[in-house]
C-alpha cells in the first residue's frame, strides 16, 4: 500500500509518493508468513535517461515477481524511444501493455484462481469470499505517467489502474487540469476535500437505510466538503501534494491500522519549460543516514 498523488496544472505535472513498501514474507516450515513494511522504497521515477520530460508514480502491488519496477520502467522507456511514439497517450498505452505482460506472468497462478472465484458468483462460500478479497487487496495497484512528450509543451497525465479481475491490459485514463488524484490510501484526503470517502459512500448506499438517490447523497455530503481552487500555480500544487501525503502518513501512524504509509516523501516536477526535476528525493544512503541519526541520539 502507499499514498501516491498527481496534480496536473497548465504549467506542469507534480508527482508524489511516500516510501513505505509492504512485502509478504513467507514463513519457514509450519510458521505462517507475515507482512513487513520497509520505509525506503522508491515509487516516483524519471522515465528514461536524465533529461527526460516524463515521470512515473506507483502505488499498490509491492513488486512484479523477479522484475523490479525500476527495471520495467527503464525497459518501457527504451521501447517507447525505439518505436518513436508520437504522444504521451501512446506511451501510456505501451506502458499498460508491457506492465500487463509482466503482471500476468509473475502472478499467473493467483490470477487464474481469482477468475475461478469470480466465475462462482453468489455461490462462493464465506471462505472463498475472504480469499477473493485477499487477492483483490494484494494484487491491485497502478501507476500514473505524466509530463510532456516529443516537442509538445503541453503537460498531460494518465492513470493506469489494474485489478486481478481484469482479463486484459487496463486502458490509460487521462487526468484533467486542476483535479488532484490520490491512489493507494486516498481515504483521508477524500474525507477532507469531498466530505466522505468512496468506501463509506458505498456502505451507506448498500445499507438499505438510505432512501434517496446516490446523487442526492453526494449533494448532501458536498455541502460540508472543502472546495479546492482550480489550476494551482506550480509551487502551490507542490505544497498541496506534499501536505496531502504528509497528512495521510501521520493519520495512518496514529490510527489503529497498519502503518502502510510512511518514510520520506518524494516529489518530482515536469514543467512546460523544463524536464524532469526532483523537488524532494532521498539519497541512496538514506536508510543508513536514518539509522545513524538514531544512534547519535542514544
Amino acid at each position: 500500500m502507499t499514498i501516491a498523488a498527481c496534480y496536473l496544472s497548465g504549467e506542469g505535472v507534480v508527482l508524489g509518493a511516500d516510501s513505505t513498501s509492504t512485502v509478504f514474507v513467507a514463513g519457514r516450515g509450519e510458521q505462517p508468513g507475515s507482512e513487513h513494511q520497509y520505509n525506503f522504497a522508491q515509487k516516483v521515477f524519471e522515465f528514461g535517461e536524465p533529461g527526460s520530460t516524463v515521470g512515473v508514480a506507483l502505488w499498490g502491488l509491492g513488486s512484479l515477481g523477479d522484475k523490479s519496477y525500476r527495471t520495467l520502467i527503464a525497459e518501457i522507456a527504451d521501447e517507447a524511444k525505439k518505436q518513436d511514439l508520437d504522444s504521451l497517450t501512446a506511451v501510456a498505452g505501451l506502458a499498460a501493455s508491457m506492465f500487463w505482460v509482466q503482471f500476468t506472468t509473475a502472478f499467473a497462478d493467483p490470477l487464474e484462481r481469482v477468475q475461478k472465484l469470480n466465475a462462482k458468483g453468489e455461490e462462493r462460500t464465506d471462505e472463498e469470499r475472504g480469499e477473493l478479497a485477499f487477492w483483490e487487496q494484494n494484487l491491485s495497484g497502478g501507476f500514473c505517467i505524466g509530463g510532456r512528450w516529443g516537442g509538445s509543451r503541453c503537460p498531460t497525465a494518465h492513470e493506469i489502474v489494474f485489478k486481478p479481475q481484469q482479463t486484459s491490459a487496463p486502458e490509460p485514463q487521462p487526468l484533467t487540469v486542476g483535479n488532484p488524484k490520490f491512489w493507494g490510501c486516498p481515504n483521508l484526503i477524500e474525507r477532507l476535500t469531498r466530505g466522505m470517502d468512496y468506501p463509506l459512500f458505498k456502505r451507506i448506499l448498500e445499507s438499505g437505510k438510505w432512501s434517496g438517490t446516490p446523487e442526492e447523497l453526494v449533494d448532501m455530503v458536498e455541502q460540508g466538503a472543502l472546495g479546492q481552487p482550480w489550476d494551482l500555480p506550480l509551487r502551490e500544487a507542490i505544497d498541496w501534494i506534499y501536505a496531502s501525503i504528509y497528512t495521510t502518513i501521520r493519520a495512518m501512524k496514529f490510527s489503529h491500522l497498519a502503518p502502510v504509509c510512511g518514510g520520506p516523501i518524494e516529489i518530482a516536477l515536469i514543467s512546460s519549460d523544463r524536464p524532469f526535476r526532483w523537488v524532494r528525493h532521498k539519497k541512496m544512503g538514506e536508510a543508513i543516514a536514518a539509522h545513524r541519526t538514531k544512534e547519535d541520539r542514544l
